[in-house]
């Protein structure tokens, strides 16, 4: 097969072709060329995502992060598997194929899917002191389960119980044999979010990445549906891209991986939507930034028992 030339690509730039061509004889980009790598990918159009993936052909295989994400093994972009890689922030020792790793794991979506990790992580431990009983916490779209393997690690003796939803058999395989020493307080199940039902309350809904892959019409449809399981005095909280998450163009070209990025605005409406009130709800995010948190919490019921409406009458009849 006859390689092409730079001036036989009609969109990019002979000098950018040139340059992508020499990243991938050399193995990568060295921490030096990351800036320029990104400006690249900055400028390209639908045309020229063709012909980066192209020039990219060497390393879109499974033996790369790049190549893993784009040719999506499981049939799916965000598989349990690779996020996996992400939390651990594999590398291939390869030669051929280091550098690329290790560019990928210094991308800003990268880095904010591990602060993603520990945000929930530090969100477990203040629901888990805040109480001596049991506290029941849903997971939609558990995928490797990695982030409550660590913390129950840390906090063996945590009161936390946690119910685990996806989809994929493989990713609960994956998440039973990885937390094998906890699962008396895990139960996992394979279901689609949009069919679960149960008459469980939670003290914590959790979803990380799952939410980013549903149209508006979905998203409310879910929040609606799922703030009828949380407890009074509960709260749940949804990860979503933001939309102005900097690795949006490399995400599109090198690994065609799609999410609905959004606003803190758009989240917050969304939530309004589904029939939370606006006091109960914020929105947070990781360092980054990259990753926004959609906060809706359950308020408690004042009328709960007779002394407390009593105490409510007093108070404003006076």
């Amino acid at each position: 097969m006859k390689t092409k030339t730079a001036s036989a690509f009609t969109v990019l730039r002979e000098e950018d072709v040139n340059y992508v061509k020499s990243l991938v004889a050399n193995g990568g980009p060295e921490e030096k060329d990351y800036d320029a790598f990104f400006q690249v990918l900055e400028q390209l159009d639908e045309k020229g995502v063709n012909e980066i993936r192209e020039l990219l052909g060497p390393i879109m295989n499974e033996q790369t992060m790049v190549g893993f994400a784009y040719v999506k093994p499981f049939g799916y972009a965000g598989d349990y598997q690779i996020i996996d890689y992400i939390y651990q922030q594999k590398v291939n020792p390869d030669p051929r194929y280091s550098k690329w790793d290790k560019w990928y794991h210094e991308q800003h979506a990268a880095k904010a899917v591990r602060n993603r990790k520990e945000f929930f992580k530090d969100v477990l431990e203040k629901l888990d002191a805040a109480s001596d009983t049991q506290k029941n916490v849903l997971v939609l779209g558990s995928g490797p389960a990695t982030d409550v393997y660590e913390f129950l690690t840390k906090h063996p003796d945590s009161k936390l119980h946690f119910d685990l939803l996806d989809l994929d058999q493989r990713a609960i395989d994956y998440a039973k044999k990885k937390n094998a020493k906890f699962l008396d307080r895990l139960n996992f199940i394979r279901i689609n979010v949009l069919r679960y039902k149960t008459y469980k309350f939670y003290d914590l809904i959790w979803s990380a990445g799952l939410f980013d892959y549903f149209k508006e019409k979905h998203f409310i449809y879910l929040v609606r549906k799922y703030l009828d399981y949380v407890k009074e005095g509960g709260e749940m909280i949804i990860g979503n891209f933001s939309d102005q998450n900097p690795s949006t163009k490399g995400m599109h070209a090198m690994l065609e991986w799609h999410l609905n990025q959004r606003s803190s605005r758009q989240l917050v409406s969304y939530a309004v939507e589904a029939g939370a009130d606006p006091v109960n709800v914020s929105v947070d995010k990781e360092p980054l930034e990259v990753n926004l948190f959609l906060r809706v919490k359950k308020p408690s019921n004042p009328f709960r028992n007779a002394e407390t409406f009593i105490s409510w009458l007093d108070i404003n009849n006076n």
